[in-house]
């Protein structure tokens, strides 16, 4: 994600913002206290919501204590009804995915999940992930983290494990689909979120929030095909699926924005997503037919850069 976050910066020419002073920044550290408060709210045990709550409580004395941040009353009204709308964005998210685990509760498919996948995806382990992963989506909607893994450890990761990974894979791959909910459309709460705090479009930011976190798809797969990944084999396998792990997401990240050094014409990015699967793979031949297929890409964006002039 962070790498494509940088290509999509330099895609759109982001650069650093130097209009605004240290000693501004400074005047507002205390801002940073409500989050404090609400990690160490959740660290003694307090529910989410008791902890949001007392957290804008702590943000509202914390803003107000201070003149630098201190809101008059028109501010205030603005700021409760930009809050407000907001909220409701996140408040139709959560309804829908109440409405999608309500009814797979009430018919009892989630009971029966492990075996279903085991029984759909006929004894082959990767079509049982695929269904693991399109069923940890869709129960991880609107769920906590710790609440999405308990639910997927539960009824996704033994099937996984009936069809052959390894028990640690099998956890982190239902483990990653359970909270890549939250940047999933149609219910991604962590996009609606920062949708309404940008005041933007709530399914464009879910869209630019997929594009963002597609790795996310990606790395699950190679968790259960590469045990180097999990740091479960010798330490030279261990070190060489690091770095073709590293290389095939950063080409992966760029293939997803169009950009790198430069923008991506679209056969380069098919090349890229070539190049990221196979650097992804557990074959000793694909991750260096995927290094070598960077290599082209990257000499052929050189060989295509236009040239200064003198």
């Amino acid at each position: 994600m962070l790498a494509a976050i940088h290509f999509s910066a330099l895609r759109d020419e982001v650069t650093d913002s130097a209009d605004t002073a240290t000693g501004d920044v400074r005047s507002r550290l205390h801002l940073l206290l409500p989050l404090v408060g609400i990690v160490a709210l959740l660290a003694l045990g307090r529910s989410p919501m008791r902890a949001a709550f007392w957290g804008v409580m702590l943000a509202f004395v914390t803003a107000m204590a201070v003149p630098a941040t201190r809101m008059s009353p028109s501010a205030l009204r603005r700021t409760l009804v930009a809050g407000a709308g907001g909220a409701v964005q996140v408040a139709a998210a959560c309804a829908a995915a109440g409405i999608v685990v309500g009814i797979a509760t009430l018919t009892g498919i989630g009971l029966r999940l492990s075996s279903l996948i085991v029984t759909l995806s006929g004894g082959e382990l990767f079509i049982g992930l695929i269904w693991t992963a399109l069923a940890g989506v869709v129960l991880g909607m609107g769920l906590p983290t710790t609440a999405a893994y308990v639910v997927l450890a539960a009824l996704g990761a033994p099937a996984l494990v009936e069809l052959g990974a390894a028990p640690l894979a099998a956890h982190l791959f239902i483990f990653y689909f359970g909270c890549i909910s939250n940047v999933t459309p149609p219910v991604s709460l962590a996009a609606y979120a920062a949708a309404g705090i940008a005041e933007a479009s709530a399914f464009r930011t879910a869209v630019a929030a997929v594009s963002f976190a597609a790795t996310g798809f990606a790395v699950p797969f190679a968790f259960i095909y590469s045990p180097g990944l999990l740091l479960q084999a010798p330490p030279a396998q261990i070190a060489t699926t690091l770095v073709a792990a590293l290389l095939g997401v950063l080409a992966l990240a760029a293939a997803t924005i169009g950009h790198h050094n430069r923008q991506v014409s679209l056969p380069e990015r098919v090349v890229l997503v070539v190049a990221a699967a196979a650097l992804l793979s557990p074959l000793a031949v694909a991750r260096l037919a995927g290094g070598a297929l960077i290599l082209v890409s990257l000499t052929w964006s050189r060989i295509r850069a236009p040239r200064s002039s003198p």
